[in-house]
C-alpha cells in the first residue's frame, strides 16, 4: 500500500477527485497545511500538492519517493537548500489553452480599442475608431516550451507575423523565424507585442530589464504571463512613464499582490490581473496525477519530471 498525502488548499477537492478514480494500492491522506501534514510526514511516500507548502515539510518526510506538483511553478521546490532525494513531476499541456486566450483577451481588446467604444458608449458619442487587422502585427514570444506553443500558433490563426526567442536554435514550426538570446537585438525592436511565458531560473530572472526595454520600439507591449521575476519591475515602470514601450499587461510580478503604492496601478497605458491567466483545474491536475501514479506503479518513467538544476 502507497501512502498518499495530498498537501494543498484544496486538498479535499482533490481528495474526492482521486477517490472518484479508485486507484489501487493507495492510502490519502490529506491537510490543507503544514502543521495537519506534521501526524502524517514519517509515513508518506508520494506527496500531491503546492510546491510552497511541500517546500515547507521536506525535511521530515524520511521515505518520501515522488512529489506531484499541483501547480505548473515549482521553482520553490528547486531551491539548493532542500532535499532533492525524490523525483519531482511537474504540471504541463494543460494551461496552453487558458493563456492563450487571455493573451489575446488583451491583444484583441487593445487593437480595436474596446475601454475608448465603451466609454463612447456611456457618453453617447458615436464615433469611429480606427483600427488595424491583427494581419499587421508582428508578435514575439521568449518561453517557446508548450504554452508558448499554444500563443504561437493562436497568432498564426490570426496571420500575425510571429517570431520567437529561446536559448538553442532550432526552427519549430509555430514560427515564422527563431532568434537565439545573442540575437535578442535584432528581435525586440521589431515586434508590436512582446509575451513572456518564462519560468523562475537564475537565467531567466531580470530577463528583461533597462537594457531590453531599450531596445524595443515605443509601439510595443509587454505581456508576461510566465513569472514576475522575469521583468525588472523598476525599469519597466520606467520605460512606461518614459514612452520608451506603448504599454504592459501584467498577470505576474516581482511581489504578490501588488503593492498599493506601486504606480503602475494607476497607469492608463497597463493592465493588471492578480495572477489567473491560468488556473490549476482540479479535476485536470487529478488526471495528469492519475496518469502518473498507473505509470508509478508499473515502474516506468513518470510524465514532466522536472530537473532541479534547470527549474523546470
Amino acid at each position: 500500500m502507497n501512502r498518499l498525502l495530498i498537501l494543498d488548499d484544496e486538498a479535499p477537492v482533490y481528495e474526492a477527485e482521486l477517490r472518484k478514480r479508485n486507484l489501487p494500492d493507495l492510502d490519502i491522506v490529506i491537510a490543507v497545511n503544514e502543521l495537519e501534514a506534521e501526524p502524517y510526514l514519517s509515513e508518506v511516500e508520494i506527496i500531491f500538492g503546492i510546491p510552497r507548502l511541500v517546500a515547507g515539510v521536506l525535511d521530515r518526510t524520511p521515505r518520501l519517493r515522488w512529489v506531484q506538483s499541483t501547480y505548473a511553478g515549482i521553482e520553490q521546490l528547486c531551491r539548493p537548500d532542500l532535499p532533492r532525494t525524490y523525483l519531482l513531476t511537474g504540471i504541463k499541456d494543460l494551461f496552453g489553452s487558458f493563456m492563450r486566450e487571455y493573451v489575446f483577451t488583451y491583444i484583441l481588446a487593445r487593437e480595436r480599442s474596446l475601454l475608448q467604444v465603451h466609454r463612447n458608449q456611456i457618453d453617447k458619442v458615436w464615433s469611429r475608431i480606427s483600427y488595424r487587422s491583427l494581419a499587421d502585427v508582428t508578435i514575439g514570444i521568449i518561453g517557446l516550451g508548450s504554452i508558448g506553443r499554444e500563443i504561437a500558433r493562436t497568432a498564426r490563426h490570426f496571420n500575425m507575423r510571429v517570431l520567437g526567442l529561446k536559448r538553442t536554435p532550432g526552427q519549430p514550426d509555430c514560427v515564422d523565424r527563431l532568434f537565439v538570446v545573442g540575437e535578442i537585438e535584432e528581435f525586440l525592436p521589431q515586434l508590436d507585442y512582446l509575451v513572456l511565458v518564462l519560468p523562475d531560473t537564475a537565467e531567466s530572472r531580470h530577463f528583461i530589464s533597462e537594457r531590453e526595454l531599450r531596445m524595443m520600439n515605443s509601439r510595443s507591449v509587454l505581456i508576461n504571463v510566465g513569472r514576475g521575476s522575469s521583468v525588472k519591475q523598476q525599469d519597466l515602470i520606467q520605460a512606461l512613464e518614459t514612452g520608451q514601450i506603448g504599454g504592459a499587461v501584467l498577470d505576474v510580478f516581482e511581489q504578490e499582490p501588488l503593492p498599493a503604492q506601486s504606480p503602475l496601478w494607476a497607469m492608463d497605458n497597463v493592465v493588471i490581473t492578480p495572477h489567473n491567466s491560468a488556473y490549476s483545474f482540479p479535476d485536470q491536475v487529478t488526471e495528469i496525477f492519475s496518469a502518473n501514479y498507473a505509470r508509478y506503479l508499473a515502474d516506468s518513467a513518470l510524465n514532466y519530471p522536472v530537473d532541479f538544476d534547470l527549474g523546470y
